[in-house]
């Protein structure tokens, strides 16, 4: 490594930044945690990594979802540092109560494996659920072959047909339904799925990634052109009360003559996935971490009157009724490129489904003419020689 500082500055803002921000960047901590992990990569982190990734790397473009050395030493940094902190800043002529400093740094600096954790126990079969217009996208990259005989078209024919489509015209009946399990009949709000192969020698095939958004907006005329159905929301919406989030709602009523009244999408990409809407910061990326952790929007939740759902699950909110609005977690279909490798999902999904009585009540909030299933797909390819972007980048 040329310039072990340069890497570490990059490490640090990219993996500690915002838990730095949170505790209000105190003088000095940043610095002093880039010295300590400078100093741990001139010694043997650079080694123990690449040996890491040796092992656990599926192929030259994908970093292994693991908690790899790098962070490691991060992680191992900040604490040390944090740990003088207190005294730091009494030296500066910064004194407080000791046990409330320590509880309150400690809140601030420490990570929260809470997305990840909530996510597996998200996790579900890849549904089947998705609207009409999208039936094509179940066969799983349906571009890609093993056989050299069999070429199939790229990009899909499916993909022309939606391409141009910023809305489904069949507005709020556009939306699947689920057809079996605990959740049967109940409305599916929100999807997005990532389709990725990777480049193959035999036979010859470019690396291949096809990306769905279906979600619910409110619209008078329908959405504007070269907008995304989608917002960016936090993650709390599931964890913590609307009430408690200091949104600036006061109540129900106000929040369903929100809904009424302005063109918005209803439904957003999280802070605690690892794919961020385009030309918003990226998240911060953790190990178990899914791409795509969505929510309704706080309007949403305090028109229905949501609260998060008591007792250990995924992400959830109920009502007095009962379990009211999920989003549901997927991956799976392995594919090789040519090696016979293991290799990373090449399918990995969430979806957002509500209850229908609650659809039907949303509906009625919003005007039947002013519910759209807003729709973006889009693809890339590259060769064997270039990549595509991954979640890391």
């Amino acid at each position: 490594m040329d310039d072990p500082r340069q890497y570490v500055t990059h490490l640090v803002d990219h993996y500690l930044g915002v838990r730095l921000d949170a505790a209000g960047s105190p003088a000095g901590l940043r610095e002093a945690v880039i010295d300590l992990v400078t100093d741990a990569f001139v010694e043997n982190i650079e080694h123990l990594m690449t040996a890491q990734l040796d092992l656990l790397a599926e192929r030259r473009s994908q970093m292994p979802d693991a908690y790899l050395a790098d962070q490691a030493a991060a992680e191992d940094a900040l604490q040390q540092a944090a740990a003088g902190l207190r005294a730091a800043l009494a030296q500066t002529g910064r004194l407080g109560n000791a046990q409330a400093f320590e509880r309150g740094a400690a809140a601030r600096l420490r990570d929260d494996p809470q997305t990840a954790l909530r996510a597996e126990l998200a996790r579900v079969p890849r549904p089947l659920t998705r609207p009409e217009a999208l039936r094509w996208t179940l066969e799983p990259v349906p571009w890609f072959s093993n056989s050299p005989q069999e070429q199939r078209p790229w990009p899909p024919p499916g993909l022309a047909l939606l391409a141009s489509l910023r809305s489904l015209p069949q507005n709020a009946s556009a939306f699947a339904r689920v057809a079996d399990g605990p959740h049967t009949g109940w409305v599916q709000i929100g999807l997005a799925e990532r389709q990725r192969t990777p480049a193959q020698r035999y036979p010859d095939q470019p690396a291949c990634q096809m990306s769905l958004i279906v979600a619910l907006e409110a619209s008078d005329d329908g959405p504007p052109p070269d907008t995304l159905p989608i917002s960016q929301l936090p993650w709390q919406l599931w964890t913590i009360p609307w009430r408690r989030l200091a949104l600036g709602l006061t109540g129900a009523e106000a929040a369903a003559e929100h809904l009424r009244a302005r063109d918005q999408p209803l439904v957003g990409l999280t802070d605690a996935g690892s794919t961020p809407i385009i030309g918003t910061p990226r998240p911060r990326r953790g190990p178990g971490v899914p791409p795509y952790v969505l929510a309704p929007v706080a309007q949403v939740i305090a028109a229905l009157d949501l609260a998060p759902t008591n007792g250990i699950c995924g992400f959830s909110l109920s009502d007095a009724t009962g379990e009211a609005l999920v989003c549901r977690q997927w991956r799976g279909h392995l594919v090789h490129d040519g090696n016979y490798e293991p290799l990373l999902p090449a399918v990995i999904g969430a979806d957002i489904i509500i209850r229908p009585d609650l659809f039907t009540r949303l509906c009625d909030i919003l005007g039947p003419s002013r519910c759209r299933a807003g729709i973006n797909i889009d693809h890339a390819s590259a060769p064997r020689d270039d990549e595509l972007p991954s979640d890391e980048d």
